[in-house]
């Protein structure tokens, strides 16, 4: 899927990721961010924590396989979140 369709899912799906934002533009250092954004030519997924910056999680060419991807990690932070 393309970021404007992620974007629609998400929001359509009203999905809850407790602490986390998400951020799609740039990768930030920010506690408790999911984000999956284009840097240097590349689809770029990412988190961070409480503290220490971010990890890149994985990296992909495509856009759509990016957010196949992200959206996968997003349904389990919200499962995550809303269980209990």
């Amino acid at each position: 899927m393309t970021k404007t369709e992620f974007l629609k899912k998400y929001k359509e799906n009203n999905l809850n990721l407790g602490e986390f934002d998400i951020e799609l533009n740039s990768i930030t250092d920010a506690s408790y961010v999911m984000g999956c954004c284009f840097v240097d030519g590349e689809w770029k997924i990412y988190k961070t924590g409480e503290r220490l910056g971010h990890y890149i999680i994985k990296v992909f060419e495509s856009e759509s396989d990016a957010f196949d991807y992200f959206y996968e990690l997003v349904l389990i932070q919200h499962r995550r979140a809303t269980e209990n």
